[in-house]
């Protein structure tokens, strides 16, 4: 896959809003609908997990339904790594009502201008290479899954 196509994805929200649910049903999407075989399930610690799928087309994406610390994060992140993840997709809590930005995101898109080498990365947690996704309640879980399913699809094309 073309380094400039590699994607992180980060569902952000406060405990509860429901990022392990979304991402459990994206992975269930992801398997049943659009047959991404698993490559590997690790049950992280109680339901998070941390499983990478494959595309046909060779699509190798990881997704990490955990982010409660930074060193999850950071577990995460050496996760996507290892597995050589083209897509990376990992929750994150947030407290939302703050509204400054979180020290945990911006640290794993830091790690991962590091990895891919480019300022855009960086500098951008709305860009081509990075999608910050908020989750304010469970009741936005499909319209959520929704959004990450079609931003895993713009890598494909």
């Amino acid at each position: 896959m073309d380094k400039n196509q590699q994607k992180l994805i980060i569902l952000q929200g406060a405990g509860n809003a429901g990022k392990t649910t979304t991402l459990r049903s994206v992975i269930e999407t992801l398997q049943g609908s659009h047959n991404y075989a698993l490559v590997c399930d690790d049950h992280a610690r109680g339901k998070d997990r941390r499983v990478v799928l494959k595309s046909a087309g060779g699509v190798r994406v990881g997704i990490c339904t955990a982010g409660d610390t930074h060193a999850i994060i950071e577990g995460n992140y050496r996760f996507f790594l290892h597995h050589s993840c083209d897509i990376m997709i990992t929750a994150c809590s947030r407290n939302l009502s703050s509204g400054r930005s979180d020290v945990r995101s911006s640290a794993l898109i830091g790690f991962a201008s590091g990895y891919w080498e480019s300022e855009e990365v960086h500098y951008n947690d709305d860009s081509t290479h990075v999608k910050l996704i908020d989750i304010l309640h469970p009741g936005e879980i499909y319209e959520k899954e929704r959004i990450i399913i079609g931003e895993i699809l713009k890598v494909h094309s």
